[in-house]
């Protein structure tokens, strides 16, 4: 993970560059200007599928997608390898906010990937290849791209200059964390102000906080999980 980690490490500090940056002191990362003001990619939002399950989508060259915005008469929409569709569900009142950054961001990253190993995506079949970004669980078709796609995303999102900063910024630093709403509330509760603050959701900055070592114990699902007793297997 160490080469996209710095891949990551090279389009923040590009993003850092941006004119409309300049100056300040970046602690987040804002996904609609590093989308289309880094990476000078188009987004556009529609009905992607018929279940849901179809979050965003792009691809690296030219390919027609089947959109649902009028579920009875469902169209094509031609992909030109510069833009990003992400279903309109996730920009609606009250929708998940760190969902639609890491959807955004995810197929950003296939953009990326192609920037920067053009060799892969020049293929005809590469360039017709519709990268999905789905929720869990996943299918493991593509398994390879979409975890490294997923783990650059992490990176790009949440890069850990930033981690590290806001960690301190929210009386979280210097140590390794636990998070437990029930045993450990006022450090869940910080934990929660800052993936608020970042814009991602709680699931995706423990992962992010895991892989750098700096989360020790996670019980976001089951905070009881930290003292259950399991009976002992009779000899």
């Amino acid at each position: 993970m160490g080469e996209i980690e710095n891949i990551a490490r090279r389009v923040i500090t590009a993003y850092k560059r941006l004119p409309v940056l300049a100056g300040q002191q970046v602690s987040v990362v804002q996904p609609e200007l590093l989308i289309k003001d880094l990476l000078g990619l188009s987004v556009e939002y529609h009905v992607l599928s018929t279940n849901g399950r179809i979050l965003g989508l792009t691809a690296c060259g030219k390919v027609g997608v089947p959109i649902y915005d009028d579920p009875c008469h469902p169209e094509y929409y031609f992909l030109d390898g510069r833009t990003l569709l992400v279903d309109s569900s996730l920009i609606a009142e009250r929708a998940n906010q760190g969902r639609y950054h890491f959807t955004l961001v995810h197929e950003g990253c296939h953009q990326i990937f192609r920037m920067l190993f053009p060799k892969e995506y020049t293929g005809y079949a590469a360039r017709r290849q519709i990268h999905y970004c789905q929720p869990p669980p996943v299918t493991a078709d593509g398994s390879w791209e979409e975890w490294r796609t997923n783990i650059l995303t992490a990176s790009v999102l949440m890069p850990e200059d930033m981690v590290r900063s806001n960690l301190e910024s929210f009386g979280l630093g210097g140590r390794r964390l636990m998070l437990n709403r029930v045993f450990a509330r006022s450090d869940y509760d910080r934990f929660v102000e800052m993936a608020d603050y970042m814009g991602v959701s709680k699931t995706a900055l423990s992962i992010r906080l895991k892989r750098l070592g700096i989360l020790r114990a996670d019980y976001l699902r089951n905070p009881y999980a930290l003292v259950d007793i399991y009976p002992e297997e009779e000899l």
